[in-house]
C-alpha cells in the first residue's frame, strides 16, 4: 500500500478517470495521468481497488523523485530487456553477479540482434516469440540453454505485466519441442579412468580429478578448497564453499572479471564428503609441495587459502581447466567432454555398487533423493543385463 497523505495531497493528483476495457476475454481498469511535460502514469488492474492502489504507489514514487518514465509507446522489447538488466535488477543487487552476468549473455548474445529486437514492447505477442525460440530451436543450441533463455524472458515480461506496461506475459504459453537427442552415458568406464589417470602428466589436474571421482565434488567446489576443509583422520572433507569467476558489472560497459567466493548452490550442498585412502597420501604430498613453493615465493602460506592456484598464486581458474580435461580427453581418444562427468562417474559407481540412493544423495548434494534416482536410473537396465549374464551357462550345452 501507498504512504501518502492523502487530505495534504495537491488536488489536482486525485482528479483522475478510470476506464473499462476487456482484452482477450477479460476485464481490466485503466487509469492513465499526465503528471508534467515528461511524466505519465499508466496503470491496469482487474478492479477499480487494485488500479488505484497502483496509481498512488506511482504518485508516491513520482513524488519522491523516485519514478521512471518509460515512452511505452515506442519503446523496443530489446530496449525494456536493457532497461530491465542495467536499471532496475543491477542497481538493486536482487540476484547474484553470476546469474546476472548469464543474463547479460542472453541478452546481448541471443536477443541484441534477434528477431524479437525491433518489435516494441507493447505489440510483441505470442505469434512472435513462438517464431523466435521455432527458429532459434534448429541452431545448434543446446535444448537446456533454450530452456534457460525462455524463463528469462519471461522474468523480463513478468516484469512488465507487475509494471503494467502490458498486459499479458505470452512466452509463458510457447511451446518448445521436445528434447529428443539421445543422450551418452553421462560416465567413463573403469577403462577410461585407467588412462585418464595414465596419461595425465599435470599433477594438479590429476589430483583435482582424483578428489572429484572419489567424492563426486563440483568443480567449483574442489578449487574452492583449503587445507581447513580436510579431516585426514576420518577421510573427510568439509564442503561450505564455492568459487566461480564471472563478470561485475557497473553499467552496461563498465565490467571486470573476478572470482566470487559464495556459500554452495543449495542447504544440501553444504555437507561432509569421504574420500579413498588411497588418495589420501596425494593430497598431503601435494599441500606439502604448495607450501615449498610458497617458501621459495617469499608468500605466506596459510591453511585458509586455496590450495588450488596457477602459477601467480592466483586461484585455479575453472575454464582453463575445463580446456585442459578436454584436451586429455582427446590425446585419450575418449568421446567425452566438460569435467561435470567426473561427478557423473563417481555417483554411477557408488550406485552400480548397491550403496543406497540417500547416501548417494548425501554425498553429492543433491537437494533430494528423486533428483540422484532420476540420473542414475538408467544404470539399472545395464545392471539387469550384467545379471542375466550370470544364467548364460544353463545354456552353453544347448543347442
Amino acid at each position: 500500500m501507498s504512504n501518502l497523505d492523502l487530505l495534504n495531497i495537491d488536488l489536482k493528483y486525485l482528479q483522475f478517470n478510470i476506464k473499462k476495457f476487456t482484452s482477450q476475454g477479460y476485464t481490466y481498469y485503466r487509469i492513465q495521468k499526465q503528471l508534467d511535460k515528461n511524466n505519465k502514469i499508466s496503470v491496469i488492474g482487474k478492479t477499480k481497488d487494485i488500479a488505484k492502489q497502483k496509481y498512488f504507489i506511482k504518485l508516491e514514487q513520482y513524488l519522491n523523485e523516485d519514478f521512471n518514465s518509460l515512452d511505452l509507446k515506442n519503446m523496443l522489447f530489446i530496449d525494456f530487456v536493457k532497461y530491465y538488466l542495467f536499471d532496475v535488477v543491477l542497481p538493486s543487487g536482487s540476484i547474484k553477479q553470476k546469474t546476472f552476468s548469464g543474463y547479460e549473455v542472453f541478452y546481448r548474445i541471443h536477443l541484441k540482434n534477434s528477431l524479437l529486437s525491433n518489435i516494441k514492447l507493447k505489440d510483441l505477442k505470442k505469434e512472435h516469440l513462438q517464431k523466435y525460440f521455432n527458429n532459434i530451436c534448429k541452431t545448434n543450441l543446446k535444448m537446456s540453454t533454450i530452456k534457460q533463455l525462455k524463463t528469462f524472458i519471461s522474468i523480463v515480461l513478468n516484469y512488465a505485466v507487475e509494471e503494467d506496461y502490458i498486459l499479458k506475459n505470452y512466452c509463458k504459453s510457447i511451446k518448445l519441442p521436445k528434447d529428443n537427442t539421445i543422450k551418452k552415458d553421462k560416465y567413463l568406464t573403469d577403462e577410461e579412468i585407467k588412462t585418464i589417470l595414465k596419461n595425465c602428466k599435470d599433477e594438479q589436474l590429476l589430483l583435482i580429478i582424483k578428489i572429484a571421482l572419489s567424492t563426486g565434488m563440483r568443480i567449483n567446489e574442489i578449487l574452492a578448497l583449503t587445507e581447513n576443509d580436510f579431516d585426514f583422520e576420518n577421510l573427510s572433507i568439509n564442503i561450505t564453499k564455492t568459487i566461480s569467476c564471472s563478470k561485475q558489472f557497473h553499467d552496461e560497459k563498465i565490467y571486470k572479471n573476478e572470482n566470487i567466493i559464495t556459500i554452495p548452490k543449495s542447504k544440501s550442498s553444504i555437507r561432509k564428503v569421504y574420500f579413498n585412502d588411497k588418495i589420501c597420501n596425494d593430497i598431503k604430498k601435494y599441500i606439502l609441495s604448495e607450501k615449498e613453493r610458497y617458501l621459495k615465493s617469499g608468500k605466506k602460506y596459510n591453511s585458509n587459502i586455496f590450495i588450488f592456484t596457477n602459477k601467480y598464486f592466483k586461484p585455479y581458474n575453472f575454464y582453463s581447466c575445463d580446456v585442459k580435461i578436454n584436451n586429455l580427453f582427446k590425446a585419450c581418444n575418449i568421446d567425452a567432454s566438460g569435467f561435470h562427468i567426473f561427478r557423473h562417474t563417481s555417483g554411477s559407481k557408488l550406485y552400480e555398487m548397491g550403496v543406497n540412493i540417500k547416501t548417494i544423495s548425501e554425498q553429492l548434494g543433491h537437494s533430494n533423493t528423486s533428483i540422484t534416482s532420476n540420473i542414475y536410473v538408467h544404470l539399472d537396465e545395464k545392471i539387469k543385463k550384467d545379471a542375466l549374464k550370470n544364467l548364460d551357462f544353463y545354456f552353453e550345452d544347448v543347442k
